[in-house]
């Protein structure tokens, strides 16, 4: 999670005061892209601590948010390990800073996990597990996954002339492929996990990539990072894990969907990659390297074999 709004420690002060929080101290997130989220201790009127995070969004507007605010809500409610909206005062989920949209949630125990083992995996697969059981309902209203895919497809001339081919024939596949109904995650990437010491799941985080679809595309997404090497291959161990991670939580999947899932994926965040930061002014990380997801694309679609 990167910064593209600044905002100094007398407006943090200010946008506190109304939640009853004192600041302490706060950081900019040093892992994301798409919004400005800081890392804020605070405490309360008792002068307890209230770890806290901000997240001051760069392209969605009021309306937008509330289906999101709406899910991670009724996953905590449920007991999913995710960062649900706090209230002001007022009662009030939603803020305006800086003229954009803002939203404080707690600040989840633990640390993201960049060098991932099997038990690691497993976790991550029997999480997904237990968000993929939840009903529907509340993401009625999120935005369609293949709409986003088909926008993102009209960056598939920034590919080379045979990676367009390749791309173009895959999705043809893909949308042959039934849409799911299930709430996935969409973005459970390594730096959207929490672990505590003990190396136990503690946290999910940004759900702003979530919607209805088939489970098996939000597998593809996690395995596409948490289970391959920096050559963008498979590494076994890892993707055995999760996926029985996944199974023995109830999880249920068809193979032939997962492979294509795999690569559709990989060319979803590879299109997303090049399309850049969302502001050439970010305090941060920015966007990710395009070609990592390039490595994976290619293997996940010569692993497909002949596409008719």
């Amino acid at each position: 999670m990167s910064v593209y709004t600044r905002l100094g420690d007398g407006e943090l002060r200010s946008l506190l005061a109304g939640y009853d929080l004192r600041l302490e101290f706060a950081e900019a997130a040093p892992h994301g892209i798409e919004n400005s989220t800081w890392l804020i201790r605070a405490r309360d009127e008792q002068d307890c601590p209230r770890p806290v995070v901000l997240t001051v969004f760069e392209r969605f507007t009021d309306e937008g948010l509330w289906p999101y605010l709406t899910l991670l809500t009724t996953l905590a409610e449920d007991g999913l390990p995710v960062p649900a909206p706090v209230a002001d005062r007022a009662g009030r989920l939603l803020q305006r800073v800086a003229g954009k949209p803002a939203v404080l949630v707690p600040r989840l125990p633990g640390r993201h996990c960049f060098k991932p083992e099997t038990e690691h995996c497993r976790q991550v697969g029997a999480l997904l597990a237990d968000l993929h059981r939840q009903p529907p309902e509340p993401a009625r209203a999120l935005p369609d996954e293949r709409e986003r895919l088909a926008d993102l497809s009209e960056h598939l001339c920034r590919l080379s002339d045979s990676d367009q081919r390749h791309a173009r024939r895959l999705l043809r596949h893909w949308r042959k492929v039934a849409p799911g109904d299930t709430v996935i995650h969409g973005d459970l990437f390594r730096d959207n996990a929490l672990f505590d010491e003990q190396g136990r799941l503690t946290g999910v985080l940004d759900f702003y990539n979530a919607c209805l679809e088939r489970p098996e595309y939000d597998l593809a997404v996690a395995l596409n990072d948490w289970a391959v090497s920096p050559e963008g291959r498979p590494v076994p161990r890892r993707e055995a894990a999760l996926m029985a991670g996944y199974r023995d939580a109830g999880g249920v999947w068809e193979t032939a969907v997962l492979d294509l899932a795999l690569a559709v994926a990989a060319l979803r965040f590879w299109l997303s990659r090049l399309m850049g930061p969302v502001s050439g002014e970010a305090e941060g990380q920015g966007s990710k390297d395009p070609a990592e997801f390039a490595r994976i694309f290619g293997y996940r679609f010569d692993a497909l074999g002949e596409l008719s």
